[in-house]
């Protein structure tokens, strides 16, 4: 019971609101106020550099990596090319978008949302014939609590209202405190996001007030209200703006200007913006060197931060697809000889020399034969090259005592000759 309760849907608001004096409440719907005092919300967060190259990062990672079909078979497995699910994650999910944009945009939303809405269109043959993205901004999952089933409401395009069973959704999810419905990311890094806006905003008024940012002008004398708006009006159209800035200011009528802000510089603005960079970096898990902070960076821990991306970042969510797709696009008997998965070897690959090396060992010992190593350097295959050879130093251990014996004769043999 308290279970269901956590799930159902909570009590609507009946508190009215307008645009020009908007609730605190209204506003919360589409964006979380930081203790910056900025609202952050998708398209917010997406104009902090940091953000939109973490998002872009991620997406771009899973969205250039092969999603195969492989069957189980007697020695054990095989690429499927021709099932209509191959032919969906590989050639075309949907009539607008191709493997690449469709990844890449699921990404993008399970890393802004928290969550990733693929519809499944369901031929007459009971196949997927195409898959289709749902705006996660008006996408939300729902739970029946009297029987106890799964819903997905949402909002089509051409402003329909639906409802859709679990059955048609394949549901991508962030990190999840209920198992249903992911938290977004950019709400959980709003401070930080929230505090690069801020820093933007003032790094923009800076330059936009030249060489002038707030301070006092200093008049011998009394001046009424009027007198001192023209004065403020004058000074600032003469001495403020990115055309003005350099430029000499001449004061007369013993005008004497005092500044009362820090330049940029000494309150540590570049340190701050740094700081944030970091923490956005943080809680996308991705190194920061990929966001161009290589204070402490060196190829070695380059090397090893890529490696650990892929392991702690990458692969976690690749594990969610894999599981996701095939559960809902596969039936139960086609899962028990099918299955999918991601070739990683793109990301996997390191320099020629240690590929090379990497190749030769893998040869040497017949865990690849000539055709495979081709293969995954897109080489034609050669004829011959599918058999599996091995060094002659290395034999199997069932025949190593009879092997060496064969040797030792063959040497005896030779000195009595």
């Amino acid at each position: 019971m308290i279970f269901r309760n956590a799930l159902a849907p909570k009590a609507e608001v009946t508190d009215t609101t307008d645009l020009k004096n908007p609730a605190p409440w209204f506003l919360r719907i589409f964006g979380h106020d930081s203790s910056s005092g900025e609202t952050v919300t998708v398209n917010s967060a997406l104009g902090i550099p940091t953000v939109y190259r973490c998002v872009n990062i991620k997406a771009n990672a899973i969205a250039m990596l092969p999603f195969q079909v492989f069957k189980r078979t007697e020695k054990g497995r095989e690429r499927e090319k021709k099932h209509i699910v191959s032919y969906l994650l590989e050639t075309r999910p949907n009539p607008f978008q191709g493997p690449f944009k469709f990844k890449h945009l699921i990404e993008t939303h399970r890393n802004t949302w928290g969550n990733a809405y693929i519809n499944i269109d369901w031929g007459w043959d009971g196949r997927p014939k195409a898959l289709w993205l749902l705006n996660p901004a008006v996408t939300d999952p729902y739970v029946d609590v009297k029987t106890n089933t799964l819903w997905y409401l949402t909002t089509l395009p051409n402003g329909q209202f639906v409802k859709i069973g679990a059955g048609d959704i394949i549901h991508l999810t962030a990190l999840s405190t209920d198992g249903i419905k992911g938290k977004p990311p950019i709400q959980v890094a709003r401070e930080a996001i929230g505090s690069s806006q801020a820093a933007q905003k003032f790094k923009g008024k800076f330059y936009k007030q030249g060489v002038v940012n707030s301070g006092f002008l200093k008049i011998p004398g009394m001046l009424n209200k009027d007198a001192k708006d023209v004065v403020r009006e004058e000074w600032e159209k003469a001495n403020t703006g990115i055309s003005n800035a350099q430029r000499v200011a001449i004061l007369d009528a013993g005008l004497e200007f005092q500044s009362v802000s820090m330049p940029l510089k000494d309150a540590q603005f570049i340190e701050g913006m740094q700081f944030d960079k970091l923490e956005i970096a943080t809680m996308f898990d991705v190194p920061p060197h990929m966001v161009g902070i290589l204070d402490k960076a060196t190829l070695n821990n380059i090397e090893q931060e890529n490696l650990s991306f892929i392991q702690n970042t990458l692969s976690p969510n690749l594990v969610q697809y894999q599981e996701e797709f095939a559960y809902n696009l596969l039936s139960e008997k086609e899962q028990e000889r099918l299955y999918l998965k991601f070739n990683l070897e793109f990301l996997l690959r390191a320099d020629k020399k240690t590929q090379a090396e990497f190749y030769k060992t893998m040869l040497d010992v017949g865990a690849y034969s000539i055709n495979e190593v081709r293969e995954l350097e897109d080489r034609n295959a050669i004829e011959g090259g599918d058999i599996h050879r091995v060094d002659l130093n290395h034999v199997s251990i069932a025949i190593a005592d009879e092997y060496q014996l064969s040797k030792a004769g063959s040497s005896k043999g030779g000195e009595e000759k």
